[in-house]
C-alpha cells in the first residue's frame, strides 16, 4: 500500500495564539480523516518548516505527500515560494510524488463562513 502523507502548509506567526489557532486546525482535519498522516508546517516565523516535516516524515518509495496551502489566496507564495521548495524537495526525495493543492481563497463556503461572522454584528 502507497503511504500518503497530507501536510498542511501555513504561512507562520510570531504570535503563539496564531500558531495555536493553525494547530487546532491541523488537528481537527488530522481527526475526521482516516488512516491518514496529516501535519502542520509553516512556511516563515514558527516551527515546524516544510522541509522539516518532510524529512520527519521520510518519504519511502512510492510515498505520496499532498501539500495543502492553508492560504486565501495565489499570492507569490503560492504562485513562486512554494513551487519552488517543491522542486528542491523532489529532488532531495526523488522517490516521492508530491502533490501541491489550491489556496482556499475561492472556495464558497468562505462566503458562508464570512456570512456567519455577519449575522453575529446584523440585526
Amino acid at each position: 500500500m502507497q503511504k500518503q502523507s497530507i501536510i498542511i502548509l501555513g504561512h507562520g506567526s510570531k504570535s503563539q495564539e496564531a500558531v495555536d489557532d493553525f494547530n487546532f486546525v491541523v488537528d481537527t482535519l488530522r481527526t475526521k480523516t482516516s488512516g491518514q498522516n496529516v501535519f502542520g508546517a509553516h512556511m516563515e516565523l514558527a516551527q515546524p518548516s516544510l522541509e522539516e516535516v518532510v524529512k520527519n516524515i521520510n518519504p519511502a518509495e512510492g510515498s505520496r505527500i499532498v501539500v495543502l496551502p492553508y492560504f486565501l489566496f495565489n499570492g507569490n507564495h503560492i504562485k513562486e515560494d512554494i513551487p519552488e521548495k517543491l522542486v528542491v524537495l523532489q529532488k532531495q526525495y526523488p522517490q516521492a510524488e508530491f502533490v501541491f493543492g489550491s489556496p482556499i481563497g475561492k472556495e464558497p463556503m468562505m462566503a458562508d463562513i464570512l456570512l456567519q461572522q455577519a449575522n453575529r454584528f446584523l440585526s
